[in-house]
């Protein structure tokens, strides 16, 4: 392997400064985290809590192998305890993590009542803020690694030019996936979300111009088809395959800031590569028009079928917005843990609000998200950690060379991933993260003084250690509970463990006394975990049902009506179980199961809904007084339309 400043086969990235034969270990390392950033995103961006807990483990085992197997890693000076990124990270960690505590400005949150004991925390979440916070060390690793990996000038060419023609490579099969078997109209990839792989496609297309730009400085500034070398044309083929894939996900903010981060590097290139006044001119203004069509696309025709409907999606975000800074507002020095956004939207939906809430996966603005999982103090020292690393970069990229060439792509894409922030959620995306991480670590990297002390590699092997170890604790009892295994039992188990083995043994609608002690002491550890679920409360009622103990069940589902009064995923179980014990059931929590099932008959599709529910229901009260209020309400309905507009 080697890079050249020529255009030539095998060539691992264009633009090097000199020549330098890579290692064996250097490239197996490079392209092992390649692999493992490309993996990440193919499994769907590793959206589902179990596999984000498996790439974490990952992580750690990467950096660990990593320190372990090639000794140029350990001459890397270690980055743990350097005031950035080491020391500010472990501020941004604890900042992050003081929600498990009760010591905040409101105390813990009133819902830590219902279970009656303890301190209990700011966060309403503890399961999901813990396997977070075991998320954030595992990018802390991954960080280190790329920051290893980095320290070398051709090592950071190498892993860049690679993971952008690796991702190029992924973004021509999700074009031919989305043309050839997908149905829908917006390309997503495998990301779940048209956004977010409209994120990724630009800063593919922000980084593949940064490496034909080079190009061309190598020629001259002209542009000449039959002496264009290979690398350039891999550069430019990929700046179209991402281009064409930004396209077909129609998403306006994506393409929006894509044009603008390309403004920004384009006229930034310029700049550095020293053209003359004429060429800066030129190209500025290039770069301004692409910012004017950006902000005019609204006549423009790629767009043009979404942006007929954007006045209607901007009163949907700014609804959303608007329910979710009240929430922030309510605990906005510590915020309510990372990962509780799904509890915290169910505590706040209103019949009003019903509508806007009750799918939506996230804020859709990066930055009110993070204020209302990780508060003021958690995300003032995480925008503390990210600029002082886009400051690094920011320097690096006034440097001439490839070098600063992809040091400005870094800000640029940076830029990108700011400015669509604003109107999604890319970066809350696991996999995305992991590239982002990779990218900052690899381009922020120092290499390693002369001068330097011998590096301390402990520290490094310990962190990445226990890391790993503490990870695989916390990912192996969620795996088993995708494979249909059970390790529930096992202290470190997630609340998603507790409730899928109580679900289980509910599912037998067993007797046996010594099966209903362990289900209920395992819907007691869930509750006690995340007590503003209206699922764990609500599988606690069926237990308690279960076991014949009348008024604890009534506590339950009154616990759950309470913090979720609204949450469609759960009608139906919730009045299933409600109406199978109707004579049993107080009247508070008849009226609060009422109101639900009323709120839901004036929904989409309603009355069928319901009435099938009715019909299934094996109590005579039970489905006796859920037909009198279908009844009830398709009067209420035949009225309204009767009356004189």
């Amino acid at each position: 392997m080697r890079t050249r400043t020529r255009s030539g086969g095998g060539s691992p990235s264009p633009g090097a400064a000199r020549a330098r034969t890579l290692k064996v270990s250097e490239g197996v390392a490079i392209g092992a985290l390649v692999a493992l950033v490309l993996a990440e995103i193919v499994v769907f961006g590793a959206s589902d809590v179990a596999v984000a807990s498996v790439f974490g483990a990952l992580h750690a085992l990467f950096l660990l192998a990593l320190l372990a197997t090639c000794g140029w890693a350990r001459r890397v000076p270690g980055i743990l305890g350097t005031p950035w990124p080491g020391l500010m990270f472990l501020g941004m960690l604890v900042a992050a993590a003081w929600a498990l505590t009760p010591f905040g400005p409101g105390g813990p949150h009133p819902v830590w009542a219902y279970i009656g004991k303890g301190a209990g925390s700011i966060t309403v979440d503890r399961s999901s803020l813990v396997l977070n916070l075991f998320r954030l060390l595992g990018l802390a690793c991954l960080f280190n690694a790329a920051w290893i990996i980095g320290a070398s000038e051709t090592r950071r060419r190498t892993l860049i030019w690679w993971m952008l023609l690796a991702l190029s490579a992924f973004a021509a099969l999700a074009i031919v996936d989305h043309v050839t078997l997908r149905s829908g109209r917006r390309l997503t990839a495998t990301l779940l979300s048209p956004n977010s792989a409209a994120t990724l496609m630009g800063i593919g297309v922000v980084f593949a111009v940064a490496f034909f730009s080079q190009a061309l400085h190598r020629t001259g500034g002209r542009l000449r088809l039959e002496r264009m070398s290979f690398d350039a044309s891999l550069s430019l083929g990929a700046a179209a395959v991402f281009a064409v894939a930004l396209a077909m996900t129609a998403s306006r903010a994506g393409i929006f800031a894509t044009v603008v981060a390309l403004a920004v590097l384009l006229t930034w290139q310029v700049l550095a590569q020293g053209r003359k006044l004429g060429a800066v001119a030129i190209i500025g203004g290039a770069a301004a028009l692409l910012v004017v069509i950006g902000v005019a696309m609204r006549s423009a025709d790629l767009t043009a079928a979404r942006l007929e409907n954007l006045e209607g999606d901007l009163v949907v975000r700014r609804a959303i917005f608007d329910a979710h800074w009240q929430a922030f507002q309510g605990s906005p020095w510590f915020g309510f843990g990372l990962g509780s956004f799904p509890v915290v939207n169910q505590l706040i939906i209103t019949s009003e609000t019903l509508r806007i809430l009750f799918d939506v996966r996230a804020t859709h603005n990066l930055y009110l998200q993070w204020l209302e999982e990780g508060g003021i103090v958690a995300t003032v020292l995480m925008a503390a950690w990210a600029l002082a690393a886009l400051w690094r970069a920011a320097r690096e990229g006034l440097q001439p060379g490839t070098a600063g060439a992809l040091a400005r792509a870094t800000v640029a894409a940076a830029v990108l991933v700011l400015i669509h922030g604003l109107s999604d959620f890319a970066v809350q995306v696991p996999a995305l993260q992991a590239l982002f991480v990779v990218g900052l670590g690899a381009v922020t990297a120092a290499p390693p003084s002369r001068r330097a002390p011998p590096p301390n590699t402990v520290s490094g092997f310990v962190f990445a250690g226990g890391v790993l170890f503490v990870s695989l604790l916390f990912a192996t009892p969620l795996v088993a509970s995708r494979f249909d295994g059970d390790m529930a039992w096992a202290p470190t188990a997630s609340a998603e463990v507790l409730a899928s083995s109580v679900e289980k043994d509910l599912a037998r609608e067993t007797k046996d006394p010594d099966i209903q002690k362990r289900m209920l002491a395992r819907a007691e550890r869930e509750v006690a975990l995340r007590p503003a679920s209206g699922g764990a409360w609500l599988r606690m009622a069926a237990v308690q049902f279960q076991r014949g103990d009348v008024d604890a069940a009534n506590a339950a589902l009154d616990h759950s009506l309470s913090v979720a009064p609204l949450q469609t995923s759960l009608f139906e179980s919730r009045a299933r179980l409600a109406y199978e014990h109707w004579p049993l059931l107080t009247p508070a929590v008849r009226q609060q199961v009422m109101y639900q099932a009323r709120t839901e008959f004036a929904r989409g599709r309603g009355p069928r809904r319901l009435t099938a529910l009715a019909n299934s229901i094996r109590d005579p009260a039970g489905r006796i007084g859920l037909a009198f209020l279908i009844v009830s309400e398709r009067a209420k309905q035949q009225q309204a339309k009767a009356a004189p507009q």
